[in-house]
C-alpha cells in the first residue's frame, strides 16, 4: 500500500469519525431537551392549577366583599 492511499485512508476515516461523534453528541443534546420540555411540560400544568385555585379564592374573596 502507498503513503498516499494510507493517507487517504486515514483522512477518511477521520471524517467519518468526526462525523458519528457529531451525531451521537447532537443525539444526547435532543434526548437532553425532551427531558427538560417534560419537566417543563409538569411544571406548567401544575402552575397552572395553582393559578386557577387563587382565581377562584379571589372570586370568593371578591364575592364576600361585595365587590
Amino acid at each position: 500500500m502507498s503513503d498516499n492511499v494510507l493517507v487517504a485512508m486515514i483522512g477518511a476515516a477521520s471524517s467519518g469519525l468526526v462525523a458519528v461523534t457529531a451525531l451521537l453528541l447532537n443525539y444526547r443534546g435532543f434526548a437532553s431537551l425532551d427531558a427538560r420540555m417534560n419537566l417543563m411540560q409538569t411544571d406548567m400544568k401544575d402552575l397552572n392549577k395553582a393559578m386557577t385555585a387563587i382565581e377562584i379564592d379571589i372570586a370568593l374573596l371578591k364575592d364576600k366583599a361585595g365587590l
